[in-house]
């Protein structure tokens, strides 16, 4: 039954192993470079900022921007690391109709999206909503800086807009370049995935996309060996059993999303630094 595939697919990554020895470490000091494989950019894509955080200082530093279209870009933590430069944001696989949303800034986007609306602002977060143009899904983000813990909370909630159940996976994906390195350690554990530089290779930094709380959806945690576009409904074309070293790659938190009728469901990622 084609809608259990993704799900069926999770699971069978998840048992390979439930746990993943962190080791090795990336060897190359260049910075990101400009020629990053990137997805088409349609006109709405965008990695300017237009909403600023900062918190802490030296070792608890973090700071970050978030574009109109609710990518989180400019990442820093500690005080002088940067790990996210342009390519983070987010992906819906339709399984009902094998249909693919993303928008990962510099990393490419679909064109089938609304304009962003901003519903709230403070000092500490943001919460924008974004329609699909064929009227389907509404995707709701709240990005809110946590200073207790240097982290970024990204809460998603996708709404089903239609008379009937439908399912989606619902992804976060970062490019991630630790301490603005392109070639990087990478590993995963079922609850993140993982990008840095190990002691004594590089600079010894790096950054965590994680699951928040308890879900009750099926989720994973993977690395990949590229830093390309995800595509939403074939996620574990690029995947790479941890850790591998040396490697220009790319990290994702995967939900695979039961919503029923005009209902919605929600799961909730962070960023922290490493």
């Amino acid at each position: 039954m084609k809608k259990f595939c993704l799900a069926v697919n999770i699971l069978a990554l998840c048992f390979v192993s439930f746990s993943a020895t962190i080791s090795a470490a990336a060897d190359n000091n260049q910075p990101q470079q400009a020629d990053k494989q990137t997805a088409t950019l349609s006109p709405q894509a965008t990695v300017i900022c237009s909403y600023n955080f900062a918190s802490g200082a030296d070792n608890t530093f973090l700071s970050y921007c978030v574009t109109v279209n609710g990518n989180v870009l400019g990442v820093q933590t500690p005080v002088g690391q940067q790990h996210i430069f342009g390519g983070e944001g987010y992906g819906i696989c339709d399984i009902n109709s094998n249909t693919e949303y993303f928008d990962y800034g510099a990393g490419g986007d679909t064109p089938n999206w609304n304009p962003p609306v901003l519903l709230s602002q403070s000092a500490n977060s943001v919460k924008i909503a974004r329609n699909t143009s064929d009227g389907i899904w509404t995707l709701t983000q709240t990005i809110t800086q946590m200073p207790a813990t240097s982290s970024i909370k990204v809460t998603m909630t996708v709404k089903n807009n239609t008379a009937v159940n439908r399912e989606v996976q619902l992804s976060r994906f970062a490019d991630i370049d630790a301490s603005g390195n392109t070639l990087n350690t990478l590993d995963s554990t079922i609850n993140d995935a993982m990008i840095f530089n190990s002691v004594g290779r590089a600079v010894p930094y790096g950054l965590a996309l994680q699951n928040v709380g308890t879900s009750p959806f099926t989720y994973l945690g993977f690395i990949r060996n590229t830093s390309a576009a995800l595509a939403p409904c074939t996620p574990f074309t690029s995947h790479v059993v941890g850790p591998v070293i040396n490697t220009d790659g790319s990290a994702v938190m995967t939900y695979v999303v039961p919503v029923p009728a005009r209902g919605s469901k929600t799961v909730t990622v962070s960023y922290r630094g490493l």
